[in-house]
């Protein structure tokens, strides 16, 4: 029975089901969509837990289960996969749940949404996994070990030296921190191994919800928010309910990562009265360029229905933004082309999990591609002396520095400003990584 047309209608349902779609998919995931109407606000975010620990640990929970399954996890029909995945992530790095009561459900979602005979394996092979967690060590710093899987805040301690050897580095780093030996491999070469393994632990840290507010805000810890280290940010810990009518009470207000604000931020001091904001998404970006230059008039599209439609709600509360079709062009020239083009995101991993595991150098080429046609598209719309900004979420040499020296060399400009964030800490000093280059057209 294809999991996906029944309804689960508890939170372990909704997540296994979400899971065993993506299981179709993997390693080529898209951003997987998880149905939670009818749930408790409480439910609500337990799928969301489950869901998104499954797909921030993949590569980790696949390499546990195979240890116990008599055949590669991967071979199985996805609906086994999304039971397995989902139970193994709660036993293994949801510290909290009941072992006994994540095994039972699961088994009766098998029982009830697979068939019987699957749930006598349910049962067999998340009992096993249950027996391999020793438990959280909180306190402890993560550091190369066989029976060693970091957390965002101390370490599962396991009941054996079930990793890769730790001199197999590559392959150790890839099933304690779920990210593929290529995506390992490239940002040792590029980086050092340090940094490669700095940047796979920002991998599974768990993101605040952070929120830029309006200048003169009053930043004193509250019981919903916290200050954020960087200046004029919070970083919000109450209810979503809560979020939303705190969001409404500004039009400056808005979830956003420092790091992706950067690229706008490095606009403040030009003289912008014509703005285009061409792969503006949901906004975010709009919104912070319309409240930086009041006086300008900016136009704002993206290519997906969905995401301009919420555009469109998003900028309402700034009379400088306009919503437009894809297929518009400006009738005067820019001063200003916003480009924060799609991009590969591993500057973001820990906020875009399923990405990793996608991330191909025959990916990266087509994105590389993609993005230079959205460049040689909208190029032509500056005039002389006007500035296109260039963004992305990604680490990647050749979809930042290398696509900003190609651009400059298309509009016989200059890099003015370029600058590559890189992602760190935690909590109140949390932030994403990201590129952003200013170039000047000629």
């Amino acid at each position: 029975m294809d999991i996906k047309s029944k309804r689960l209608p508890t939170a372990r349902g909704a997540a296994t089901s979400s899971l065993a779609i993506a299981a179709k998919r993997y390693p080529d995931l898209p951003a997987v969509s998880l149905v939670t109407s009818g749930l408790s606000p409480q439910d609500k975010a337990l799928a969301t837990a489950i869901q998104r620990t499954a797909l921030q640990r993949w590569i980790t929970l696949e390499y546990l289960l195979d240890r116990v399954l008599e055949k590669p996890l991967r071979s199985m029909e996805s609906t086994v996969q999304g039971v397995l995945l989902s139970g193994a992530a709660q036993l293994v790095f949801m510290d909290g749940l009941p072992a006994h009561a994540v095994v039972d459900e699961q088994v009766e979602l098998a029982r009830r949404w697979i068939r019987a005979g699957a749930a006598g394996l349910v049962n067999a092979v998340l009992r096993k996994v249950s027996q391999m967690v020793g438990g959280v060590e909180a306190d402890l710093a993560w550091e190369p070990g066989r029976d060693l899987l970091p957390l965002d805040g101390g370490c599962v301690r396991l009941t054996e030296p079930l990793l890769p050897v730790t001199g197999q580095r590559a392959r150790h780093l890839a099933v304690a921190t779920s990210h593929p030996m290529f995506l390992i491999n490239r940002w040792t070469t590029a980086f050092g191994a340090e940094r490669a393994e700095e940047y796979c632990l920002h991998g599974v840290k768990s993101p605040p919800v952070i929120v830029a507010v309006e200048e003169g805000f009053d930043r004193e810890a509250t019981e919903q928010y916290q200050p954020h280290d960087q200046a004029g940010y919070i970083v919000w810990r109450g209810v979503h309910g809560g979020l939303q009518a705190f969001l409404k009470e500004n039009p400056s207000r808005r979830v956003q990562d420092p790091a992706s604000a950067k690229p706008i931020e490095s606009c403040g001091d030009l003289k912008v009265s014509l703005a285009f904001d061409f792969c503006a998404g949901r906004g975010t970006k709009t919104r912070q360029l319309a409240a930086m230059h009041p006086g300008a008039k900016i136009g704002a599209t993206d290519i997906d229905d969905v995401r301009r439609a919420a555009l469109k709600g998003s900028i309402g509360g700034f009379a400088n933004a306009q919503v437009v079709a894809p297929e518009s062009e400006p009738s005067e020239k820019l001063d200003l082309l916003v480009l924060d083009v799609p991009c590969s995101n591993t500057a973001v991993l820990a906020r875009r999990s399923e990405a990793r595991y996608r991330f191909n150098s025959r990916g990266l080429s087509s994105l590389v591609t993609l993005q230079r046609q959205i460049i040689r598209k909208t190029a032509g719309w500056v005039g002389s002396g006007g500035v296109i900004l260039y963004s992305t979420c990604s680490l990647e040499h050749e979809e930042n520095r290398a696509q900003a020296v190609w651009l400059a060399g298309l509009v016989k400009g200059e890099i003015v400003h370029d600058h590559q964030a890189w992602p760190s800490g935690r909590v109140v000093s949390y932030q994403d990584g990201g590129y952003h280059a200013l170039v000047q057209v000629s």
